[in-house]
């Protein structure tokens, strides 16, 4: 259910209940990003895809929730023209870090992960497949992946949705084989049916997958086996697909290593979004957006998001960057800030 904030206000038009938040437009000094509004819900672990130019978010888990439920229904849409949000009809399967992929204007939602509760015993990866329709505001479901996973990326080329590495459970598998995969499937909207591609070459998870001229780039991520507590080794290795060919090629790698980073496409180009580092025993956000051309091979960058940013979700609708997340000084205020890309650049 929606949680009441104090800067929310609540107009039904038609039925439907339109989210306008107080919020003015802040602009950052000598920036080229602007503050627009605020999420609705404290939420995190969500997933963004964009349709007809709204952006929807789906699902996630409250922001500061350690003890659990994790997994959410929720779904909140964002208008970019009006600078409002309403809601979309509740997803049946309730979940946290889903992937979402967006074909003839339907999103599927896939995997994540789901608790009553932190103990191990009732923590599931998923494997269900759930479409939405926001002509219709229904949902319905679709072939389950092959294996339960979470913290996967996924591309579309010719209209074949490509779910790439992730996380799996080890009860789901052998527990002797890697958490981290380097599992690639290929599902078709036409016949409901899920393929087995050529591995990637890196097993790893946390990554970002995005398409550029019909290939697809996994990039970043965390690695295996395992190493240390803190869950690395963290990478920079940046991988190509071609799905004409089903071959992997590597590219060059990231300027840095960076984690929780998010990833958009626009014209082609891959820009890579705030994210941490760690310095010692702590972490530290990067400030830095990376942008990354495959057609060059080539790296760099436009002006620092203003504060540590770890994103959530990020789109591109005409030309411009929203990326849905917490900014270090607000701590567990969950902001939008976009950046217009200049015309010259595009």
């Amino acid at each position: 259910m929606l949680r009441t904030l104090n800067f929310l206000r609540f107009i039904v038009i038609g039925g439907v209940v339109v989210l306008i938040l107080l919020m003015g437009i802040e602009s950052f000094a000598g920036e080229d990003w602007e503050l627009i509004t605020k999420i609705p819900t404290k939420r995190k672990d969500f997933s963004t895809a964009v349709v007809d130019g709204k952006i929807y978010l789906i699902g996630g888990t409250l922001f500061g929730n350690r003890k659990g439920p994790f997994g959410m229904s929720l779904v909140e849409v964002y208008n970019p023209e009006s600078n409002r949000w309403r809601r979309g009809a509740d997803m049946p399967t309730a979940r946290a870090a889903p992937t979402t992929a967006v074909i003839d204007g339907k999103i599927y939602v896939m995997g994540g992960y789901a608790g009553i509760d932190n103990r191990g015993e009732n923590f599931k990866i998923l494997k269900i497949v759930e479409v939405y329709d926001p002509q219709t505001d229904t949902w319905s479901r679709k072939q389950d992946m092959s294996v339960p996973r979470a913290l996967f990326g996924a591309g579309v080329v010719a209209g074949k949705i490509y779910a790439v590495g992730g996380y799996v459970h080890p009860m789901d598998r052998d527990p002797e084989s890697p958490r981290r995969i380097d599992l690639v499937e290929a599902y078709d909207p036409a016949t409901d049916t899920w393929v087995e591609r050529a591995n990637m070459p890196t097993k790893r998870a946390v990554l970002g997958v995005e398409v550029a001229n019909d290939r697809i780039y996994a990039i970043g991520g965390r690695g295996w086996p395992e190493i240390g507590n803190r869950g690395g080794p963290f990478l920079r290795v940046i991988e190509e697909y071609d799905p004409k060919t089903n071959r992997w090629r590597k590219e060059k790698d990231m300027p840095d290593i960076r984690l929780s980073f998010s990833t958009v496409v626009v014209d082609s180009e891959i820009y890579l979004i705030g994210g941490f580092v760690w310095r010692g025993r702590h972490t530290k956000g990067v400030m830095t957006v990376d942008v990354y051309n495959p057609e060059t091979d080539k790296w760099s960058d436009i002006p620092s998001i203003p504060r540590s940013l770890k994103p959530f979700g990020t789109e591109a609708v005409n030309g411009t960057i929203y990326v849905f997340g917490n900014m270090e000084k607000f701590g567990n205020l969950l902001r939008v800030s976009r950046y217009s890309i200049p015309t010259s650049v595009q």
